[in-house]
């Protein structure tokens, strides 16, 4: 059985992307500033505690993210599919332009279909 999702959760992903890009570039400015080894032990002490713990984040951003979008590739109708990506993977936020995307005119039935598949699947 699968982890229960809902929309709360589902809408950190595309905050959580771009903290994931964020973080890796964190990252490679302190790397760099490593690399150059032009400061003194103790600031360079913090710098590698500093990247240890930004390594951590990222690692548990980047498995809640692979996360979010396994639970979105196993759903198994292709339509509702599209609609969860669209929203949560491409961050489209407004219905009625997931609606245009998705080939429909009404922003209600895409948003009624995405509430009614979490209502079934969580029961």
């Amino acid at each position: 059985m699968r982890e229960p999702m809902d929309k709360a959760r589902l809408s950190r992903l595309c905050g959580l992307r771009r903290e994931i890009t964020r973080t890796k570039r964190r990252i490679a400015v302190l790397e760099s500033k490593i690399e150059r080894g032009d400061a003194d032990e103790a600031l360079l002490a913090a710098l590698c505690d500093t990247r240890a713990a930004l390594t951590d984040y990222l690692h548990a951003a980047q498995s809640e993210e692979t996360l979010l979008i396994r639970y979105i590739e196993e759903i198994p109708d292709s339509d509702v599919r599209e609609l969860f990506m669209l929203r949560y993977v491409d961050g489209v936020r407004s219905w009625q332009r997931i609606a245009f995307l998705a080939g429909e005119h009404d922003e209600s039935y895409v948003r009624r279909k995405h509430n009614r598949y979490l209502k079934k699947e969580n029961g």
